[in-house]
């Protein structure tokens, strides 16, 4: 049974009626000790975690850009109120019957003249909703989002040299990472080739700070960071476990389960580790670049289908998987042997421990 930081999360979530015995690779238990961090974490979604060392005053000035950002659209707005409201106030009176500057006489107008009056008032209300609902949503949410924003994070943690970032996935989470309860696919995943992997790839954490990490894959939530940040702060928590790591609810029997990326960084093995998230991010990258994204995720259901018959991805099963590829990407108008000898050959990709013939 899992432990109370797995039930304590778990509302709202959708919890398979069973669950593996052990986590999927290569994901392992969450230890005790970490419970004060994940029992709030939605077990709905997947989390990566990382130390931020980049220096305080590269991080101040960039998050001193969406600052100032959202306080001049506080700005646009407190002055277009300041501007508009008495025309809408005339607009109002005016529908109501009374006399007021724009008031219409429609006797006295053509259907071309209404018609321009109705098209221009249009827009300026088109305009005013577009700035006050859809523009004015950024700065409502940057300073006052609940339950933690991001000026209320920077307002609690400070700008530190070592700071916790925790990502979080957005419109995806751990049933598409791990499949039919059945299952649990773990790193076979398409979504852990193409969602995970590029996300925790060293280059990509190393030259980037955390707060521009933010894509249609990852939000930053707020409230975990500050959380964290306090957790490390009381000594409740080691920081290791944060320094490189994705998190993901594994289920009732197993719990939460984390995947600590920074040890294959360091330890044994880790050159061919990375060689093969370098391989996937310039592979997908590559297609990204000439319009073609949904090759890449293809391919990845392509492996995936061939990996998981049984015997496992055999090399006659791997020179399957290559051969489905090239008719796809020659279907596109795309030479599959030289795109694949562009990103460095079929050696480390995930499955291909040794390149099919």
């Amino acid at each position: 049974m899992a432990r109370k930081a797995a039930k304590s999360s778990s509302k709202g979530a959708v919890r398979p009626s069973k669950a593996p015995a052990t986590a999927p690779p290569p994901f392992s238990p969450v230890p005790a000790s970490l419970d004060p961090f994940v029992e709030a974490l939605d077990p709905s979604k997947v989390y990566i975690t990382h130390i931020d060392t980049f220096p305080v005053e590269f991080k101040k000035q960039v998050f001193a850009i969406p600052i100032a950002l959202n306080v001049l659209i506080c700005l646009v707005i407190l002055w277009r109120a300041y501007m508009a409201l008495p025309t809408y106030w005339e607009l109002v009176l005016a529908a109501l019957g009374n006399d007021t500057a724009y008031s219409v006489t429609r006797d006295t107008k053509t259907w071309v003249e209404l018609l321009t009056i109705a098209a221009k008032r249009s827009i300026i209300f088109i305009l005013d909703y577009l700035l006050v609902v859809v523009v004015g949503n950024w700065p409502l949410t940057f300073f006052l989002e609940s339950p933690d924003s991001a000026a209320s994070w920077r307002f609690q943690t400070g700008f530190r040299a070592r700071e916790v970032y925790v990502r979080r996935s957005r419109t995806w989470g751990r049933e598409e990472l791990f499949g039919d309860e059945s299952t649990f696919k773990g790193e076979d995943s398409p979504f852990f080739m193409t969602r995970i992997l590029p996300a925790i790839e060293k280059r990509f954490v190393r030259e980037k700070t955390g707060y521009v990490m933010m894509n249609d894959s990852w939000d930053l939530d707020y409230n975990a960071m500050v959380r964290a940040t306090k957790l490390l702060d009381k000594k409740q928590v080691d920081e290791a476990p944060f320094q490189k790591s994705v998190w993901v609810y594994a289920g009732d029997e197993v719990g939460w389960c984390v995947w600590e990326v920074h040890k294959l960084d360091e330890g044994p093995g880790a050159a061919d580790e990375d060689e093969g998230r370098k391989k996937i991010v310039a592979f997908k990258d590559r297609l990204d670049a000439i319009g073609k994204e949904s090759l890449f995720f293809r391919w990845i259901e392509i492996v995936q289908y061939e990996s998981s018959q049984p015997g496992g991805f055999t090399p006659q099963r791997q020179e399957a998987a290559v051969k489905q590829a090239k008719e796809l990407f020659e279907s596109h108008g795309i030479d599959f042997e030289k795109f694949i000898q562009s990103v460095g050959g079929l050696d480390d990709l995930p499955g291909f421990d040794q390149p099919a013939k």
